[in-house]
């Protein structure tokens, strides 16, 4: 295979991913010109920061319906949950976060 086929081989795979990647995510945006690879890149930073962000929002909920129930923020927090964390990619995740209580006493 020539290079020249190489890379149209290529760019057309990049196109499929950026597609699917935008299409997850509801991004109804202009499709990408340019550098491909950057593109792609930039939607993958973009789905981490959305699921970042849906974390940091899930954590609050979770420690304030604990405190809510018991008073109290609990030091390990645990769930099951089914996300679809990529395109095409439906996964079971078993969460758990531990924080270290401080321990009592004097310095």
């Amino acid at each position: 295979m020539s290079n020249h086929h190489q890379k149209i081989g290529a760019s057309k795979s990049l196109n499929r991913t950026i597609t699917e990647l935008m299409a997850h995510m509801g991004d109804d945006g202009e499709r990408p010109k340019g550098d491909l690879r950057k593109a792609l890149r930039e939607k993958i930073g973009n789905l981490a920061e959305s699921w970042f962000r849906k974390g940091f929002n899930r954590g609050h909920k979770e420690a304030h319906r604990h405190f809510e129930e018991q008073g109290a923020v609990p030091t390990t927090l645990k769930t099951k949950a089914k996300r679809t964390l990529a395109p095409k990619q439906r996964r079971k995740v078993k969460l758990r976060s531990t924080i270290k209580s401080k321990s009592t006493g004097a310095d």
